[in-house]
């Protein structure tokens, strides 16, 4: 994987013909901030953008919370929290997903409209190991009703992913 170009250069050179483009790293190296740079570019170009972004609450420097936004609105939703301990049975063993945000999400993706560009911050081990999560991304991704899709997509299921779907590119942010 090689590193992304900026999110003018990404848009520029993929804004066609429903091409779709992971974004991949490290949890905290950078994958949604650059998602949200590529947001606000295409909004400030007059381009309609939906789908979700994942942002980070931090104390401390260190991220507690998730909060889950629906780019059509700008609605947030709490996503998931911290566990105090780990869980190793849990798909999830950091995090503590919220059942409704995460309805909620995937209702969100189920009802977006054609757009310009689609961000989906994140399909995870929830979507691509557990058949759970944000289902209705991947009916999104098949219908094709956008130019751009940015799919942020953790290195070790980037192959999982790649199995489902044609992937124009595949970039990895390492902070």
């Amino acid at each position: 994987m090689i590193p992304p170009p900026t999110p003018e250069g990404l848009w520029t050179q993929f804004n066609r013909s429903s091409k779709i483009v992971v974004i991949s790293g490290e949890s905290g190296t950078g994958k949604t901030s650059y998602c949200a740079a590529l947001v606000r570019h295409v909004t400030a170009s007059g381009g309609l953008v939906c789908g979700l972004l994942s942002l980070g609450i931090y104390v401390d420097d260190v991220r507690i919370a998730i909060d889950l936004h629906d780019l059509s609105t700008g609605q947030p939703r709490r996503l998931a929290t911290r566990r105090p301990e780990p869980d190793p049975t849990s798909p999830t063993p950091q995090w503590q997903f919220n059942d409704e945000a995460l309805r909620w999400g995937d209702a969100v993706l189920a009802a977006a409209p054609p757009c310009d560009l689609l961000v989906i911050d994140e399909l995870g081990p929830l979507e691509l190991k557990h058949n759970a999560g944000f289902q209705s991304a991947f009916d999104l991704l098949k219908r094709r009703a956008y130019r751009l899709a940015c799919v942020v997509v953790r290195p070790s299921l980037v192959e999982d992913f790649k199995q489902r779907f044609k992937v124009d590119a595949v970039y990895r942010i390492s902070g």
